[in-house]
């Protein structure tokens, strides 16, 4: 458990590096506090959005139910990837209130742009119309997200599985701490749908399933400032299932709607230059809802099991794992 503990975090300290080890949001904070949080919000959108979508899957494997004391115990990682619309954003329309983008340029580079992109903004003195300061935005190539899950189910009576997720918020050294935990709930419905009653290998259920992901990440900035970024994170998923299971291999799909909420707090004491010390001065919000669709296969041998799956969205998703099966 705590070497998963530690695969997690990771995971999550690899994707923040590629925001805050170049140091461009501590750069957004130049513009000052108003600009620093319209830019970050635009820059950080596929970070938000990636998270919410990761804590969202690999809740299942089969759409099959657990009789009674049957139970799984599954190690998952999904892997999502950025579409091209969240590379870029087009600066004119985020509502910048100093700093203005030069004549002639095109759309700016998220974090998920290709590091080979960048644009200046400038600042200009309303007086005389000269520019007095730049700031460059660049892409970070962090266009996808990992997080590794660990979960576990348990059969009830009426044809009904609890699952759960937990890792309790643990600290590594000078990093931060993270800390997860999710419910869900499986419900067999075949007995309800006259054409897959009456054939036994298929199965059909439905899902809900919560995932709540709490972390601090140490931010130090030689000359700039130290301090942490809060994230937290909410997912929410219902989805209805279908399956068919035969020997050795089982198939599986799921269509669903789900909604996410992502939070990024930047807290501290920055030095921003010419805006002198900002504290606390990022905070943002990112918030997702729609429907996807997910198919996979799982491959059984006795009580051990590989699985593997791929979602179809506004950002997709790859999931793959391993566990031990149960009745």
């Amino acid at each position: 458990m705590k070497k998963i503990r530690i695969i997690l975090f990771i995971a999550f300290i690899a994707s923040a590096h590629a925001l805050f080890g170049q140091g461009q949001i501590i750069d957004f904070l130049k513009a000052g506090q108003a600009d620093a949080n319209t830019l970050s919000q635009a820059y950080l959108l596929p970070y938000g959005e990636m998270l919410g979508v990761n804590l969202n899957s690999g809740w299942y494997n089969s759409a099959k139910v657990h009789k009674v004391g049957g139970f799984d115990f599954t190690i998952t990682a999904s892997y999502t990837t950025a579409p091209n619309s969240k590379k870029s954003f087009d600066p004119r329309k985020i509502g910048l209130s100093e700093y203005t983008v030069p004549q002639g340029q095109g759309n700016a580079p998220t974090m998920a742009g290709s590091k080979n992109k960048s644009m200046a903004f400038a600042l200009m003195e309303p007086n005389t119309g000269l520019q007095i300061a730049e700031l460059n935005v660049n892409g970070a190539d962090a266009d996808f997200f990992v997080s590794p899950m660990i979960q576990a189910a348990v059969g009830l009576p009426f044809h009904t599985e609890i699952m759960g997720r937990f890792m309790p918020k643990t600290t590594y050294g000078d990093f931060g701490k993270a800390g997860l935990w999710g419910l869900g709930v499986k419900h067999e419905i075949k007995e309800y749908i006259p054409f897959v009653k009456r054939v036994p290998f298929l199965e059909a259920s439905v899902l809900a399933a919560y995932t709540d992901f709490t972390a601090d990440l140490s931010v130090d900035e030689p000359g700039v400032g130290a301090g942490k970024l809060e994230t937290s994170a909410g997912a929410f998923t219902t989805r209805l299932l279908l399956g068919v299971n035969v020997p050795v291999v089982s198939f599986y799909t799921g269509l669903g709607y789900g909604t996410t909420t992502s939070n990024f707090d930047l807290k501290g004491t920055f030095n921003a230059g010419d805006e002198g010390e900002l504290t606390d001065p990022v905070a943002l919000e990112y918030k997702t809802d729609g429907f996807d669709f997910n198919a996979g296969m799982r491959i059984r041998l006795g009580i051990f099991s590989i699985h593997g799956d791929y979602s179809i969205g506004e950002y997709a998703v790859i999931t793959g794992g391993v566990g031990i099966n149960f009745r």
